[in-house]
């Protein structure tokens, strides 16, 4: 079944050919408004820096900075990043762990056009020294000479370079909103991540859809150098609204509740096990402050985490479900009836999504099959990757690889991984089927399925449950619940792990488990 098509169906090429190269006098002289070079990002920061009524951009403990500061900034670093050999041709590395700092920079490439990708601090510098191989960075802009790598240039970005007047503006150096502004890597979960280009065009028309609205105040847990948390606060500024940074003068630093209630939070974007860590429980000082709007997303939410929120007052939560090539895809804000079969709402109005069987037919309500989406800003490939491009990519449809169904409310079931999917003697299992009822246990916090291959009967159903802090429940009852709930379909083995693996989105990284798995016997 369709449902939303979309009035605007653009899939753009994966990576963009780049313009040509302004000369640096051009890129740091003064320029009068008629020639003036800006791009959409360095355009927007503009406007919002001269509007009397914009609210700030940035609020964080100890600290405010006005839209016109942050354009100052951005400048400054934009002026320094020519200075140190910036060119549209080559791409550059933020390896920056301060939200603000990271920020600034990438603002500053944003508004040159020079291309970026964030090769975090948190991953070890053998997989950040394969990305920008892979991409061929050339330079990496650090705040601390321990995170340069070898055979790149490193810009050492101190604190004196923002803050130093500077009376010269400077201009892009390449202001085509179609050529490759950013790249991401997919998450990794299921294997060796792909690279995502996007283009100012799109990340603005991923920020001018997102359901933000005028006056929002919103904070993100997850580190700035993670693809959600970066992207959010980017859409955030380019709407001229105001982002909430955890990081400042204040020590010791204040947790997700205080700094929703200081700076007046009106959005706060989590992960599943955040939100898990601040439902409410019935205790003091447990409840979100009321109004607030609690948007989870990157996993599966189980139902008990929902009706805590719903049952425990104060901030409401909402479910979001979106892919790095699309971007948002689904969310509860203005469907959750179907609640007790964890939906993740209705489809955007901008978003074409169909369930379809083996054969690309379009299923009608209640049959499950492969999810396949297209929407105005989904990428048409991926970077420098024809195999998986030709995997993911069909027909001008993504594949996200994920299994779904459509509730007769048009509400979209996410029933898991194609790839996850088991296959027991013929029998097909899903793994939210098994994670569902495990979890439903009081003393579990998370639990993940997954299969161990059998020459004899395929694939043999297991699973891994992660315990709330202080609790503790034996493997045996654990097994009679689930043989209770599922019958044939329970798990063969069930182990309990002091913490599921996950990555730095908050996902558990499944194919960790096995080996986990296979040495605890």
């Amino acid at each position: 079944m369709s449902t939303r098509r979309a009035a605007d169906r653009n899939p753009r090429a994966a990576a963009p050919a780049r313009p040509g190269v302004a000369t640096i006098a051009q890129a740091s002289a003064k320029q009068n408004s008629d020639t003036y070079v800006h791009t959409l990002f360095g355009a927007r920061l503009g406007q919002w820096s001269t509007d009397p009524q914009a609210p700030p951009a940035i609020v964080m403990p100890g600290r405010e900075v006005t839209f016109s500061e942050l354009r100052g900034s951005v400048e400054n670093c934009a002026a320094w990043l020519v200075r140190e050999g910036c060119r549209p041709s080559q791409v550059v590395g933020i390896t920056i762990a301060e939200e603000l700092t990271n920020l600034v920079v990438s603002l500053a490439l944003l508004h040159l056009g020079v291309p970026q990708v964030c090769l975090p601090t948190y991953d070890p510098p053998a997989m950040r020294l394969r990305l920008a191989r892979r991409l061929a960075v050339a330079r990496i802009v650090v705040t601390d000479q321990r995170h340069a790598l070898p055979g790149r240039d490193a810009s050492l970005l101190t604190p004196e370079t923002l803050a130093r007047a500077n009376d010269l503006q400077c201009a892009a150096v390449a202001a085509d909103p179609d050529a490759t502004a950013m790249y991401f890597t997919s998450s990794g979960t299921t294997g060796e991540a792909k690279v995502i280009a996007l283009s100012q065009r799109m990340v603005a028309g991923r920020a001018e859809r997102r359901n933000l609205t005028p006056g929002e105040r919103m904070l993100m847990l997850a580190t700035v150098e993670d693809y959600p948390a970066q992207t959010k606060r980017l859409y955030c500024l380019y709407r001229g609204l105001t982002s909430v940074l955890q990081s400042g003068t204040l020590s010791p630093p204040l947790g997700a509740r205080e700094l929703c209630a200081h700076f007046g939070v009106t959005r706060l974007n989590v992960n599943v096990l955040q939100a898990s860590s601040l439902a409410p429980d019935g205790s003091a000082g447990s409840r979100l402050p009321a109004g607030l709007k609690v948007f989870v997303s990157g996993s599966r939410v189980p139902t008990r985490l929902r009706q805590a929120f719903r049952t425990g007052g104060g901030a409401a939560l909402f479910v979001e479900y979106g892919a790095r090539e699309v971007g948002g895809i689904a969310n509860t804000c203005t469907v959750d009836r179907d609640e007790a079969l964890e939906t993740v709402g209705t489809p955007h109005p901008e978003v074409e999504l169909e369930i379809v069987d083996r054969g690309g037919k379009a299923l009608p309500p209640g049959e499950v099959g492969e999810i396949r989406v297209r929407s105005p800003d989904m990428i048409g490939g991926f970077y420098q990757d024809p195999v998986a491009t030709a995997r993911y990519f069909r027909d001008g449809w993504f594949h996200p690889g994920d299994i779904g169904s459509l509730t007769a409310s048009g509400s979209l079931c996410i029933h898991g991984r194609a790839d996850d999917m088991m296959n027991l003697n013929g029998i097909k299992i899903f793994p939210a089927e098994i994670e569902r009822v495990l979890e439903e246990h009081p003393a579990v916090k998370a639990a993940a399925a997954f299969a161990v291959p059998s020459a004899v009967h395929g694939d043999i159903p297991v699973a891994a449950v992660e315990l709330h802090d202080g609790t503790m429940v034996g493997v045996d009852e654990l097994m009679a619940r689930a043989r209770e709930g599922l019958g044939v379909r329970a798990p063969r083995r069930i182990v309990v792990l002091e913490a599921l693996p996950r990555n730095a989105s908050g996902k558990i990284v499944k194919r960790d488990l096995v080996g986990a798995v296979v040495s605890d016997r």
